[in-house]
This record gives C-alpha cells, structure tokens and sequence, in this order.
C-alpha cells in the first residue's frame, strides 16, 4: 500500500457552513478494498470555561459544546449533523448524565459515569475527548486519522496530531505487526486498559483513537443504505451503541446517502472547515 498518504491532509479554515450532500462525493460501496476511511476530530478550548468539538468522518458528523468551571462538567450538548439512523439525533440524551461529574485529562473516564453502550459511540468518544481537553492548556488540538480498507487481512492506520505523524500502524487480523516497539500488540479486547498502563497519557489517548478506525471502516464493507428501517440488519451490533438498543433500533429509519467519501485531498480539506461558522451560528 505503498500510495496511501503518508503526511496529514490539507486543512482549511473560516469556510461559511455548506452542504456535505453536495460538496463532497457519495461513497461508492463497490469500491471497498481499494480505498481508504478518514476521520478528523478538532477541540478547541474557546474560554478558560468551555470547550467545542466537532468529529467528521465518511459516516458521521458531530459537535460537542461543554461548559465547566475548571472542576465539574456544567452543562453539555451533543450536536448530531449527519449520521447514518434517525434515532442517532436523540443521543445527547444519555450524555446528560455527564453534567455535574468531575473533569479528567482521562478522554475515557466518562464511562465511570454513563454507560458507553448506552450512547452513540462516536458522539461518547468525542465528549470524553473534549472533556480531557478542557484541562489542557494548548487551545486547539486537531487529530487526523485514517484506516485502509483491509488487504490480504492487512491494514494501515495512521494518526497525525496537530499535522505531524504520531502513530503508524500496520495491523493483521487485529493484531500490530509493524512498528517493532508496537509489535504483538493486539487492538481487540482490553486494549484500552494496556494503553493506559503502557503509553504516557497523551499517546494513550491518540491510539485509543485510532483503535476506533478499525471499527468504523468496516462500515465500507456493507452497503446499509440497501435497508430502510433499523429491524432490517438482523446482524447488526445490538446492544452496542444507542442506536442499536432494542428499544429504540425498531424505530430506526436509515438515513440513506449520508455516508461520503472524503479519501482525496481536495475533500479531506473540507472536513470540519465551516467549524467556526457553524459555532457563530449557534448550530
């Protein structure tokens, strides 16, 4: 795979907000196995007493607003943007049960206090990323992630921080074969509690990170726009994530044509690039 990128997508800033659905290209499913999955997470502490956050992959996009006063969480809002179910949107729900508990330089902490499984995965992650934020003093953090569609049962994963390359993986099975000091390393299991008692905090919180890639991009795998309503994927993931709760995945509908394709520059460029527009819209 020696074309995948190898330095960070472009970034751009200040655009005015725009129409995924029209600016970037759909997914085209009958492409999986020769492309690529990104995600790019950006938080940004605006005032020594909130911080945002916005997450944009193929699949998904979400924004995060919290308030605190430098010791509890005051008020939260889970922002959903595009999404690929209906009932994705209700998911600011659950994190309601954040408001009042302490911060933590820990992204994964919030589990303490709600229930992963309970919630949309992605929008979870993300809180618990602008949480730990808010108690750094760096204003901006920007993470750049990418996972190749599997080859041979092989995978590249890569993740830059604020530009510059930090982790570079290449996985089989589940499994890192390369570099050497990650060798063996198996992303599977109770991979969250090693990195944690292996990796110094903030390169603990990058490779939980990009461990969540090797989830998102088997959703290139299987076209779910073929699917109208929730009850349909008879082999989804229940129980795992909000959505696919039993009592609220039968009122599901899919929300067909969200997923799209930002594997080239000129699209990577846009991801989160109308950020600060959608913040002074109040959106």
């Amino acid at each position: 795979m020696a074309d995948t990128p190898q330095i960070a997508p472009p970034t751009e800033f200040g655009k005015e907000t725009f129409d995924r659905m029209k600016a970037i290209p759909p997914y085209d499913f009958n492409s999986y196995g020769k492309g690529l999955c990104r995600r790019r997470i950006r938080l940004i502490n605006e005032s020594d007493t909130q911080t945002i956050g916005e997450l944009e992959d193929d699949f998904h996009h979400f924004r995060v607003e919290l308030t605190h006063d430098s010791d509890n969480v005051l008020s939260l809002s889970g922002i959903v943007l595009r999404a690929p179910w209906s009932t994705c949107s209700e998911a600011d729900q659950p994190l309601q049960k954040i408001v009042g508990k302490p911060l933590s330089s820990d992204s994964t902490a919030i589990g303490n206090y709600a229930t992963p499984t309970s919630n949309c995965t992605h929008l979870f992650d993300l809180t618990g990323l602008a949480i730990s934020h808010s108690m750094q003093d760096e204003e901006v953090c920007q993470y750049d992630l990418m996972v190749t569609d599997p080859l041979d049962e092989k995978q590249e994963l890569r993740l830059w921080k604020n530009g510059e390359l930090l982790l570079d993986w290449l996985i089989h099975e589940g499994t890192i074969i390369s570099p050497k000091d990650w060798e063996g390393v198996s992303l599977v299991g109770k991979f969250i509690a090693w990195a944690k008692e292996n990796l110094d905090p903030p390169t603990a919180e990058a490779a939980i990170a990009l461990r969540r890639m090797t989830h998102i991009s088997t959703g290139h795998g299987i076209n779910l726009d073929k699917l109208e309503i929730g009850p349909e994927h008879t082999d989804g993931p229940i129980g795992r994530c909000y959505t696919y709760s039993t009592e609220v995945l039968i009122r599901a509908k899919r929300m067909r044509g969200t997923v799209r394709d930002f594997r080239k520059d000129e699209h990577a460029s846009l991801m989160l690039s109308d950020m600060e527009a959608r913040g002074k819209a109040g959106l």
